[in-house]
C-alpha cells in the first residue's frame, strides 16, 4: 500500500508539473488533488488498521481522477479513459478478488458514461491548447505503459517477499517437527528408563521391606536396610539427573560464577569417590597444583568432577588406577581424568554426550548407568564458558579433559612437585570434541 501510494504520488507530481508547463490548469488541479488523496491512503490504512478501506479509497481517488480528466481532455479522444484500466488492477493487487470485481464494474460504468456521451453527440471539451494534443496523448499512453509495469513490479516484489517469508516459516516448521520427533524419542527413552531403572530398585526396596517384617536377627536386618538405602540412592540419583538435565535445557540453570580453587574442588571430588574406588581396589592418583583459581560455579564444577571421576571408577577394572591431573594453561585450567577401562569405540564417541545414550562398554562392578551424566557435564561446562572432551582408543582406556577459564585476578599459580606415574598415550589418538568452542591442544 505504501509503495502504491509512493508510486501514485510521484506519477501525479510529474504529470502535474507537465500540465503546468503547457498551461493545462484544469488537468494540473485535478492531478494535484488526486495526488493528495493517494498520499493519504497509507495513513488511512494505519489509522483503520486494515488495508481494504485504504485500498478502496486509493481506487476511488484514481477512478474519480481519471474520469474527471476525461471531462477536460476530450473524452474518448483523450488518453485518460485508458487509465481507468489500472483501477481494478490496483484493487485486485491490494484488496483481493471481491473488491476488484466491484471496481471492474465501477470502472466499466465510468468508461461507459464517457463513451455514451460521445455516441450521443456530446463532445467533451479540451481545456488546453490543442497544439499540445499529440504530446499530451503520447505522455499519457507512454506513462500508462510505465505505470502498469511498475504496478506489476511492486506486486512481484511483494509476492517474492511473501514467498521468502513462507519458505522461512516452512523451514522453521520443519525444524520444529524434527525437534518434536527428537523430543518424542527422548520422551519414549525417558519412559523406558523410568520403567526399567526405577522398577528394579523399587523391587529391591519392596522385597527387602517385606523381609524386614519377618526377620528379627539384627545383623540380617541391618543388611536388608543397607540394600534398601542403596536402592533408594540409585533412584534418587536417576531422578536428580533427570531434573538437572531438564532444568538446564529449559534455561533454569543460572550459573553463579565466582573465584574457585579448582585444586580444592578436585581433592573434594576424589574424596567423594574414594569409597567406591576402594570397594574395587582401584587407586586414584592425583597430580595437582597448589592453587589454581577458576571463574566458575562451585557446585556445578563439583558436579562435573564427581561425574567424570565416578565414571572412571565405574568403568575401570579391579586393581587398576585412575589418574587425575590438574594442569594450568595461559587462560584456562585443565582437569584430565584417565582410566584403564575398556575405552570407547568411535561409534560410541559420536553419541557420548547425548542424553540417554547407552554405550557398548558396561560398568565393571554392576553399577547403574542412566545415560544422562555426560550430557549434564557438557551442558554445565558450556554454561560456564568451558569445554569437555574425550580422547580414547578402544581397548586402551579413556581420558576426559575438562577446560574452564581461569580467574584473572587470582594469585599466581604455584605448581606443586608431585611425582606421579606418567600418562602414556599412543602416538595417534582419535579425538572427539563436543565443545561448542574451539578447544586448545
Amino acid at each position: 500500500m505504501t509503495r502504491f501510494g509512493f508510486l501514485g504520488s510521484i506519477s501525479g507530481l510529474v504529470y502535474a508539473l507537465f500540465y503546468l508547463l503547457i498551461r493545462h490548469w484544469w488537468g494540473a488541479e485535478i492531478i494535484l488533488m488526486c495526488t493528495a488523496g493517494v498520499v493519504i491512503s497509507p495513513f488511512l490504512m494505519r489509522w483503520k488498521g486494515s488495508i481494504e478501506p485504504a485500498a478502496n479509497f486509493f481506487c476511488l481517488i484514481l477512478a474519480l481522477g481519471f474520469l474527471s480528466l476525461c471531462f477536460v481532455e476530450g473524452g474518448v479522444h483523450g488518453h485518460a479513459l485508458a487509465w481507468l484500466v489500472s483501477v481494478p488492477l490496483c484493487a485486485l493487487i491490494l484488496a483481493g478478488t471481491r473488491p476488484a470485481i466491484k471496481w471492474v464494474v465501477i470502472s466499466f460504468l465510468a468508461a461507459s458514461l464517457v463513451v455514451g456521451l460521445d455516441l450521443a453527440g456530446i463532445n467533451l471539451p479540451v481545456t488546453y491548447d490543442p497544439k499540445w494534443n499529440s504530446l499530451v496523448s503520447a505522455a499519457g499512453y507512454l506513462g500508462l505503459v510505465l505505470f502498469m509495469f511498475l504496478l506489476g513490479y511492486i506486486f512481484e516484489q511483494g509476492r517474492a517477499s511473501a514467498f521468502a517469508r513462507m519458505q522461512e516459516a516452512l523451514g522453521q516448521l520443519a525444524a520444529s517437527n524434527e525437534r518434536l520427533v527428537v523430543l518424542n524419542k527422548e520422551k519414549n527413552e525417558f519412559l523406558g528408563i523410568a520403567a526399567h531403572d526405577l522398577r528394579s530398585p523399587l523391587t529391591v526396596i519392596l522385597g527387602n521391606g517385606e523381609l524386614l517384617k519377618e526377620i528379627e536377627d539384627r545383623n540380617i536386618t541391618k543388611d536388608l536396610a543397607n540394600r534398601i538405602i542403596s536402592a533408594a540412592e540409585r533412584m534418587r540419583h536417576l531422578i536428580t539427573n533427570l531434573l538437572d538435565v531438564n532444568a538446564i535445557e529449559e534455561g533454569k540453570f543460572a550459573s553463579r560464577l565466582e573465584s574457585c580453587n579448582l585444586a580444592a574442588l578436585v581433592e573434594s571430588s576424589v574424596g567423594h569417590n574414594q569409597a567406591a574406588a576402594s570397594r574395587k581396589q582401584i587407586k586414584i592418583v592425583t597430580g595437582l597444583s597448589d592453587e589454581v583459581y577458576i571463574r566458575a560455579d562451585r557446585e556445578a564444577t563439583l558436579q562435573i568432577l564427581d561425574n567424570l571421576i565416578s565414571n572412571a571408577v565405574k568403568y575401570s577394572p579391579l586393581n587398576s588406577t585412575v589418574q587425575v591431573h590438574l594442569l594450568p594453561e595461559k587462560e584456562h585450567a585443565l582437569v584430565r581424568v584417565r582410566d584403564e577401562g575398556p575405552g570407547i569405540s568411535e561409534q560410541d564417541q559420536k553419541k557420548l554426550f547425548q542424553k540417554f545414550s547407552r554405550l557398548s562398554a558396561r560398568p565393571t562392578g554392576g553399577e547403574s548407568s542412566t545415560g544422562l551424566g555426560l550430557a549434564i557435564v557438557k551442558k554445565l561446562a558450556e554454561a560456564m564458558g568451558g569445554t569437555v572432551e574425550c580422547h580414547s582408543t578402544f581397548g586402551c582406556g579413556a581420558t576426559f579433559t575438562l577446560r574452564l577459564p581461569l580467574w584473572i585476578d587470582a594469585p599466581k599459580t604455584k605448581i606443586a612437585t608431585v611425582k606421579l606415574p606418567e600418562i602414556t598415550l599412543p602416538d595417534s589418538i582419535p579425538a572427539f570434541s563436543y565443545s561448542s568452542k574451539r578447544a586448545g591442544s
